[in-house]
Order: structure tokens, then sequence, then C-alpha cells
């Protein structure tokens, strides 16, 4: 019998919308991995009114484009769009030639060049003006960098005050930066640990691993950009938040342009969540370890198939996290070892023994982790990317 979590889902569809040809080449400089709202408090209602995100983006580049993302909606209207860093002018974003555009249900639409020079971890807003009553359901976590959303009105060209705000970001799918040549683009591939989405933009120490290793490359010289799709509470093989790593990969990585490596840390909510009892009573489905070992296996082998060179970490230690278990331990470890071992992955990074509590291996270091003994703190994801070498990257 075949697997659920082997029916992928169908990418959404790219709409350029007749965008005029930029002199250079694009890299994806900062990215977001897209999910449906479960629920009402996950989506962003508003009626004519304006959205600001501000993000981070990791390279320098001559002009930026935007990825605005439809997934999971119903059609709808965009009234404007701009970019700017923070306290400077606006530069409106068009899309094929026109301000206002209209984004069908399933597709994510790419700008037209915005002629903003930003530099390697450069803040940008991006202002998008809805001038119609929406309820926005293809969002990503951003507690750490909320939504603000305007009064009524187009503010795209103008500051605001935000009159509310919200801890999921819609729309905003990726951002790409023009430059002479295509840079080189590691993707971080996970889930909570990794996507981190209480990070806020100027945290210290940095509580990002990717961001970690982005700026260690700059530092050394090297032309790789790394960009995070990750999920908070994602899962390999079957759903938690959002797609599964299995089902989202082709979007998230090899939908991606310039991609050469995939770094992927992933697999302890499939571990903590087997046969948990949901808050709706019933039980999710128990993990076997075959079941687990093939869904990395698929991943590794959708990277292979597009010249990717893909990097496993060994399983962080939970003891301690609200949902682990003695069987639950066993199974990290035998996974770990066939991480380790087994020859799949191009490189390995056995991370657990970076982060894990000398005094009691299967726990985090006490000081590496927020005190839910799962995720690590600004401490914790330096650790982590600074454990990360350099030279995987050639």
């Amino acid at each position: 019998m075949p697997h659920p979590w082997k029916f992928f889902a169908a990418a959404s569809a790219l709409l350029l919308v007749a965008a005029a040809p930029a002199k250079g080449e694009w890299t994806p400089a900062w990215s977001a991995s897209m999910w449906e709202a479960a629920n009402e408090k996950q989506k962003v209602a508003v009626d004519d009114a304006t959205l600001r995100f501000a993000v981070r983006v990791g390279a320098a580049g001559e002009g930026i484009r935007l990825r605005l993302s439809n997934e999971y909606g119903e059609p709808l209207l965009i009234g404007a769009a701009s970019v700017r860093k923070p306290g400077e002018k606006a530069v409106p974003v068009l899309f094929g030639g026109q301000a206002s555009v209209r984004a069908s249900a399933g597709t994510t639409l790419v700008s037209d060049a915005a002629e903003l020079r930003v530099g390697a971890f450069d803040v940008v807003e991006v202002s998008v003006y809805l001038p119609d009553a929406v309820k926005l359901n293809t969002v990503h976590g951003a507690g750490g960098a909320r939504t603000q959303i305007s009064a009524p009105g187009d503010f795209t060209q103008a500051g605001f005050v935000a009159v509310r705000t919200a801890d999921t970001r819609p729309l905003l799918a990726g951002v790409d930066v023009l430059g002479k040549a295509q840079r080189p683009v590691v993707v971080a591939f996970g889930d909570s640990i990794t996507d981190n989405p209480g990070c806020a933009n100027d945290a210290v120490p940095i509580c990002r691993w990717g961001d970690v290793l982005g700026r260690r490359l700059a530092q050394a010289g090297k032309p790789h950009v790394v960009v995070t799709q990750a999920i908070s509470g994602n899962r390999v093989i079957s759903r938690g938040s959002g797609p599964s790593a299995v089902e989202r990969f082709d979007r998230d990585v090899l939908g991606l342009p310039g991609v050469t490596h995939v770094v992927i840390l992933e697999g302890v909510n499939d571990i903590g969540g087997s046969g948990r009892r949901r808050p709706d009573g019933t039980a999710a489905p128990t993990l076997s370890y075959d079941h687990l070992i093939e869904g990395y296996q698929t991943l590794v082998a959708s990277a292979h198939r597009h010249g990717i060179k893909a990097i496993g970490m060994t399983i962080l230690p939970f003891e301690g996290a609200n949902y682990h278990t003695a069987a639950g331990e066993a199974m990290r470890q035998r996974v770990n070892d066939w991480i380790r071992t087994s020859g799949a992955f191009d490189a390995v990074i056995d991370m657990e023994k970076s982060v894990a509590d000398p005094a009691n291996p299967r726990r985090l270091d006490p000081a590496l982790h927020r005190g839910d003994y799962l995720h690590p703190n600004g401490q914790g994801q330096t650790r982590i990317g600074e454990a990360i070498p350099l030279d995987l990257f050639e």
C-alpha cells in the first residue's frame, strides 16, 4: 500500500506577469516557506490597508524583486507595493510594468526589478497595499518581526504607525537580489529549530543558525548565500505545521535558482509526535524507523537529481521536552546512527555532539536552550551555525 505522504502537494504556479527583463542575474537573498493558516488567529484579515514586513537580506544587489505567494488563498487584488531601507525613500514595485496586479488562487507572483541597491545583511521593508477585504491564509510565522498593519489607505509610499500587528507574515515568500552573476545558494532546511519564527532581525546573538552560517561564509570571502526554508512544527514524512518536508522540497529547494547545497536538520517532530494524542482526541500515526529513513532518502535523491549536495545533521537531543519518551530517544539514536553511517548524504555534521549537555548527552546543554529542552536559544543557534565546516561549500 502506498504511503500517503508520497502524494506530493503541487507547487504553486510561478507567474512572472510579463516582467521586464533585468540586466544581470537573480539570486535568492531571503526566503520563507509558506503554509496554509490552520485557524482564524493565523490568518491576516485586512480591508483597504497596507501591510509592512521587515526582513534582512543575505546578499548585496543592485536591485531587488519580490516573490508574493497566494498558494493557498482565493484570488486577490494587490493595489500597490514598495520596498525601502528603513528611514529611506520608498521605491515602487511593479508587476509587468503595472502598479496593481491580481494574484490568482494558487499562484506566486514575481515582480519586476525594483531600483533599490542593498548591501549584504541590510534590512529591507516591504509594503503591500490591499484595497479589498480579504483574509490572507498563505502565511509564515513572524513573531520576532511582526507584520505591521495600517489604518485604511495606501501607505506604500509613506510611513505609518501600525494600528495592529500580526505574528504571521502573509504573501511574502522571497526577496531576490540582482547582480552581475548568479551566486551559489545554500538552503537551511528544517523545522522550528531552523526557522525560529520568534527571532528578531536585530537580535544579539544572532538567533537563527542559517544567518550565522551566511555571515561566516561572507566573512570568509565565499560567494555563497544562505536562505532559510523551514517551518515551525514541520515533519519529514507527515503533515505537522504546513506541508511535510517531502511535500515541500520541490518548492522550497528545487524551485529556487542557484541552489548548490541543502543542509537538512529535521526529524525530531516526527519522532516526538509519533502516536501522540491530538487536541481533538485522535492519535497521530505511529512512526516507523523505515518510513522516516525513506523520507530522508527521498529528500537526498531529489537533491541529487538536480545536482544539489545534501548535507545531513544529526537530530539534536530532546530529553526533557514535553513529547520526549524512552521509545523516542531510542528512535533518535537509531536514526542518528543511520545519518552518520549510511553514506546517503554528501556530508554529515554530527550536531547533537556540538550542543549536548556534557553531563547528559540525551539533553541539550542547559546554556544553549530556551528552557523547553527542545529549542536552542541565541547561544545555541550560534553554536550550530559556527559548528558547520565552511569547507563543505566549495
